[in-house]
């Protein structure tokens, strides 16, 4: 089975696979290198794949590397089943390249454009040929709502959970309604823009409020996209070494 870990700005998520199945998957707490001792002591874990885009972790990396020797530190320039044509992979977000190769995985032979909405919004291109064409980076909610806060004098801090009308009634709506709403009409633009290119294209939606958007489109939702690519770049990476081997 293989362990994987996705340690991003927010949290951190592990999952255990059987060849292409999720057996497993959870949220990961503070102590994080407990957690994932004990996920691998529950199952035969025979190979791990692990990336970071959060804070450096070098305890968490020597951690996974003890339980499982070998074990793959995705980066942006790790070799994946897709063509790479980002100018600076040295500074692609794994998760963002394992958000296109879980979509491609899923999806082969098909354009694609990958949302990915949470610290950050993403949006990421695969062709049909398997190139990951790159992508935008945007702000994300919290930051968002946070910005109107400490960039101005007067303006609460505001949840992002609660009424979103269309006019908002008081200053609280009218910020919720105003941030959320002004990222619907953003991410409904990415939509349509990538459908009127390419009518056949598939939208994938993903991150933790990816479920917040584009209520109006048919978009694939999957939570575990960043965490199927992850393991998908293992199995690759496992058919090269044997391949070489040979």
């Amino acid at each position: 089975m293989n362990l994987i870990v996705d340690i991003g700005n927010s949290s951190a998520k592990a999952a255990v696979f059987h060849n292409n199945e999720m057996v497993m998957r959870k949220r990961l707490n503070a102590d994080i290198v407990d957690n994932i001792a004990m996920i691998a002591a529950d199952y035969d874990i025979d190979a791990c794949a692990f990336s970071s885009v959060g804070k450096p972790r070098p305890d968490v990396a020597a951690a996974i590397l003890q339980l499982v020797p070998g074990a793959l530190h995705v980066t942006g320039t790790t070799n994946t089943p897709l063509m790479c044509d980002y100018l600076t992979p040295e500074t692609l977000g794994a998760d963002r390249l394992a958000a296109a190769v879980g979509a491609a995985c899923c999806c082969p032979n098909t354009e694609l454009l990958i949302i990915d909405a949470g610290t950050c919004i993403t949006y990421d291109y695969v062709s049909a040929e398997g190139h990951y064409l790159g992508g935008n980076i945007s702000l994300g909610l919290g930051m968002r709502l946070r910005a109107l806060h400490e960039q101005t004098a007067l303006l609460p801090l505001v949840a992002a959970d609660g009424n979103v009308p269309t006019i908002g009634r008081n200053t609280h709506e009218a910020i919720r309604s105003g941030v959320i709403r002004g990222m619907d009409f953003e991410i409904m633009g990415y939509i349509r823009r990538m459908w009127q290119q390419h009518p056949q294209a598939r939208i994938f939606v993903t991150g933790g409020n990816g479920y917040r958007f584009a209520q109006e489109a048919e978009v694939d939702r999957n939570d575990a996209l960043v965490e199927i690519g992850l393991n998908c770049i293992l199995q690759y990476q496992n058919r090269w070494l044997h391949a070489t081997n040979i």
